[in-house]
């Protein structure tokens, strides 16, 4: 990837979202194309539906094109902190697609391509893409602090290798135990790819950007956290509010409103049926089996009866 500036199990979540890919990417039979309108794609391109993760990559592409033709135009994309304390308020959010024809710009393309539609099977289109519109506000907003901080026009953002790394990066995250190139777990990645941009900053005595760097990841986990990731990693702050638990949050205030208060004379009568919630311990261990079962053998060594049950188990997890 360009650079920065220009011991537990595997959540089940996060391995399931890995199986996609090996299963037909976004025309999977059973989530992708059939779930709930949250994980259908936002436009189709004849049988291929296209999601977040699909349209920023395809865009970012598209920019190295605009740029052989207006090269002031995708200039005017990169964030420079004098030019939005000038009221050029619109690089705020368009860093990331002021591409230039790189190698870098393909590189980076396809690997946020690859990583970023796997988190956004699990989040859904909409709210993937929230958090990737936050991380990149976030990073704006640092280095526009820090630039009048240290009173400097810097740190400069453009093009999609930053966003792209913390995309990977809460990849890696989520699945920290997945074999990489020769067998690596991604997690030995993942540090290489924190470090060595480390020792970059502090090589050059870059101490500004060192700082935008790290409290940039610092920022993304927070976002990621609060869009429904990283939740196995309890020093992250945040915690994610799905609308559906807002919902009910708000029925339970209307309830209590609504219920007469008991006399003196007796309580109130709360009639039945009453039915009892048991912890899903027994759906959770079965899908670790089968999760594991992949893992050891891929994907193809599920039955059709197996992988039907994987999705039922995923649909059961999503709607807890």
């Amino acid at each position: 990837m360009a650079n920065h500036q220009a011991g537990s199990r595997p959540s089940a979540r996060g391995l399931l979202v890995v199986t996609r890919l090996g299963a037909g990417g976004y025309g999977y039979r059973v989530s992708w194309l059939s779930g709930s309108d949250q994980e259908k794609p936002w436009f189709r391109i004849r049988s291929y539906g296209v999601g977040t993760s699909d349209f920023v990559a395809a865009l970012s592409l598209v920019m190295m094109i605009v740029y052989a033709v207006s090269p002031p135009f995708v200039s005017a994309l990169v964030l420079t902190p004098s030019d939005v304390l000038r009221g050029f308020v619109w690089q705020l959010a368009t860093w990331p697609l002021a591409n230039g024809p790189s190698f870098w710009t393909i590189w980076n393309a396809a690997v946020f391509w690859f990583t970023g539609r796997q988190l956004e099977r699990g989040l859904g289109k909409g709210r993937f893409g929230w958090m990737l519109l936050g991380i990149t506000v976030a990073g704006s907003l640092l280095a526009v602090l820090l630039a009048l901080g240290f009173r400097v026009d810097e740190p400069i953002l453009g093009g999609l290798g930053t966003l792209s790394m913390i995309v990977v990066l809460i990849f890696i995250a989520e699945n920290p135990r997945m074999p990489f190139f020769l067998g690596i777990p991604a997690w030995v990645l993942g540090l290489v790819i924190v470090v060595l941009p480390l020792l970059s900053y502090v090589g050059a005595r870059y101490w500004i950007g060192l700082l935008h760097f790290v409290l940039s990841i610092v920022a993304a986990a927070i976002i990621a956290k609060m869009a429904g990731l990283l939740s196995r990693y309890a020093f992250v702050p945040g915690s994610m509010i799905t609308p559906k638990q807002r919902t009910l949050g708000q029925q339970r205030k209307r309830r209590r409103r609504s219920e007469p208060r008991p006399t003196s004379g007796g309580g109130t009568l709360v009639q039945g049926p009453w039915v009892g919630h048991e912890p899903p311990a027994r759906e959770d261990e079965e899908m670790d089996a089968l999760l594991d079962k992949i893992m050891a053998h891929g994907l193809d060594s599920l039955t059709g009866r197996e992988r039907k049950r994987l999705e039922e188990l995923r649909q059961q997890r999503r709607a807890r």
